[in-house]
């Protein structure tokens, strides 16, 4: 018990000093070297196993559940249903359902849109979450190659494109919710419902091809 607790301290300091370190690096949309500085930091805090840790979790059930409690929302309906659309999206595979890894230190704070402060009031959540919330905030395709290119290089794992899209539709819907402004998701949740797609120019096709990304 105590070899666990001193283990468990030491991710916490780990990832605080990486967390302290993005803070110094303030998003440059098109500058690669900072976006490729920032994928060095997450892909070292995505490289612990927080399984055992009792952080809340990021995933698409508490994208529903925002959703749900927001008052003002005239299209819980339809986003419900892309919500839900993109979460089986996320868990296919050719050879069947896949279990979500949701054991990563979520270096973004959707709810705060900035670096987490600290590792105790923190969340928890999928590695491609985590990566799709600073995409979506930098919201440059330069910036999503590089960090891209440099999670991937700097040891972190390979998303695929089902993980991606899925992430980057539960992260606006997030924001959507949390700002009251669900106009911006609209385009994006007729897709999904009407037309089975989402299209987005956050992640160049030159990228997808550069890093071998798959669908599923």
């Amino acid at each position: 018990m105590a070899k666990l607790l001193l283990n468990h301290e030491d991710i916490e300091r780990k990832i605080t000093d990486q967390l302290e370190k993005l803070r110094m690096r303030p998003f440059s949309d098109k500058d690669k070297t900072v976006a490729s500085e920032i994928a060095e930091c997450v892909s070292r805090i995505h490289s612990h196993d927080l399984s055992q840790s009792k952080l809340p979790i990021y995933d698409v059930r508490w994208v529903m559940g925002l959703v749900r409690e927001n008052k003002s929302c005239g299209y819980k309906g339809d986003i419900l249903s892309a919500l839900e659309s993109m979460g089986k999206l996320e868990r296919y595979s050719y050879d069947g359902p896949i279990e979500i890894q949701k054991d990563k230190f979520m270096a973004w704070d959707i709810a705060d849109s900035n670096w987490q402060s600290e590792y105790k009031s923190g969340h928890a959540g999928s590695y491609a979450w985590d990566m799709a919330a600073i995409m979506n905030h930098a919201n440059d395709p330069s910036f999503s190659d590089a960090f891209l290119d440099g999670y991937v290089r700097r040891g972190g794992q390979k998303p695929t494109l089902a993980a991606l899209h899925s992430n980057l539709f539960y992260v606006q819907v997030a924001e959507a919710a949390i700002g009251d402004d669900f106009e911006k998701v609209m385009r994006t949740t007729k897709e999904i419902t009407e037309q089975d797609m989402f299209k987005t120019e956050l992640i160049p096709y030159e990228t997808i091809v550069r890093l071998k990304l798959v669908g599923f």
